[in-house]
């Protein structure tokens, strides 16, 4: 029961915080193009900021085994889902879009809310290096993903400009660089940096919530239902259990492999398939009935498995 009530009390304040978002949508408090600009404001300000700040203010040391086994993970999780992509879809649009939700997760907003609920305030940097590295991976791996499925060169330019233009990048970049030379940054920078990365996981979820949308499912359901649930449920049992037997993770280490595997499809995929030629029918599907599910799935997960991955 202990490991049932921190599950709950982890999952039923995002819960909320996304109906909130949902509601305000539905009587028309914001419209759906105001949420677009506040998810760049997440995107810009709220998750670089969070994940500055985490990288500067926990000093949790960075082990380079666990760095190697995190993306070994995330580039073993790519080379399956371009293994089950061509089973589950034709068209190579489709493919490049199922490639990506397979294992692209929004463990930026999704992942920090349940990493700071799960380990604690303050004892996040486990999972700022983790984003940093997920989010150099995601980002190379997700331009791959349609390239490859279209049968196309990959366009290297193109890739490099991606990479520079990243805010997370830039963030855990800086991060690293005041935390590793010792520079005390003053009141009048952290303070500010520490307000914005607090509105990050309320607004994060309204967000989410406001954008949630089901009303094209019907065309695309049995896709959508085997994407979510190797997303949600295979791959965190995979590669968790590899991490644990083989790997030698525990606590914070393994609690954030989880959460990169057991978060749902990130909302970035619903541009990337826009601008790369992708389903976006399709993938605003993935994005919201994983969203939903995935409060579901890590539930029972933290529930039955807690004292494992914590």
């Amino acid at each position: 029961m202990e490991y049932f009530w921190t599950s709950f009390n982890i999952v039923m304040p995002l819960v909320l915080m996304m109906a909130t978002g949902f509601l305000i949508r539905r009587v028309g408090i914001v419209t759906e193009n105001a949420l677009h600009y506040a998810n760049r404001i997440v995107y810009y300000i709220g998750i670089p900021t969070l994940l500055f700040y985490s990288i500067v203010t926990d000093r949790a040391p960075v082990r380079w085994q666990y760095a190697l086994w995190v993306t070994g993970s995330v580039l073993a999780a790519f080379l399956i889902s371009l293994f089950l992509a061509p089973l589950l879809a034709r068209e190579p649009e489709k493919r490049g879009t199922i490639s990506q939700a397979l294992f692209r997760s929004n463990d930026g907003i999704f992942g920090l809310a349940v990493a700071t609920a799960l380990l604690g305030e303050g004892n996040t940097g486990t999972m700022a290096i983790t984003l940093a590295i997920t989010a150099t991976l995601f980002c190379i791996t997700g331009v791959l993903c349609y390239e490859l499925n279209r049968g196309q060169k990959v366009r290297f330019g193109a890739l490099l400009l991606r990479l520079v233009k990243n805010p997370l990048l830039w963030a855990a970049a800086l991060g690293f660089l005041v935390r590793f030379s010792g520079l005390q940054l003053p009141a009048f920078i952290l303070t500010p940096i520490e307000h914005f990365k607090r509105m990050c996981t309320p607004l994060g979820f309204l967000v989410l919530g406001g954008l949630l949308s089901f009303r094209s499912l019907r065309s695309d359901w049995k896709t959508v239902s085997i994407v979510t649930v190797v997303k949600l449920v295979l791959m965190p049992a995979v590669f968790c259990a590899a991490a644990y037997f083989l790997g030698g993770l525990r606590g914070a280490e393994l609690s954030s492999l989880f959460i990169v595997f057991s978060a749902p499809v990130a909302m970035s995929c619903l541009p990337m398939a826009s601008e790369l030629g992708g389903d976006v029918t399709l993938a605003g599907e993935l994005v919201a009935v994983s969203t939903v599910f995935s409060l579901l799935t890590v539930f029972l997960y933290l529930t039955f498995f807690g004292g494992i991955l914590t």
